[in-house]
């Protein structure tokens, strides 16, 4: 559960298919808006990325949380993922249903 009107940050680890991570962006209202989030330092381009992203909601109720990562060759992470027969390749946006109170 999160709070309404109150600020809290989400912070988080971006990835990619090994060009390196280019930007974060978070969605609160389930990807009809987006904005960028603060990235931590880049420690190449096969590695994680840190992220985090101040943000308050307006209101109580429901909202699905959404991150994509964009890599330095400017591909987004798509909304539904493409599972290869090894079970690699999961990039896909993220979402997860949250409770605003």
């Amino acid at each position: 559960m999160l709070p309404a009107g109150r600020a809290v940050e989400l912070n988080g680890i971006g990835f990619d298919a090994g060009a390196g991570i280019k930007a974060v962006e978070v969605s609160i209202d389930g990807g009809q808006q987006w904005r960028e989030a603060a990235l931590g330092k880049d420690l190449g381009r096969y590695s994680f990325r840190e992220w985090r992203a101040p943000i308050t909601f307006a209101q109580k109720g429901q909202a699905v949380l959404m991150v994509r990562a964009v890599s330095q060759k400017g591909e987004g992470q798509p909304a539904t993922t493409d599972w290869n027969p090894a079970g690699y390749r999961r990039q896909v946006v993220e979402s997860t249903a949250v409770t605003i109170a």
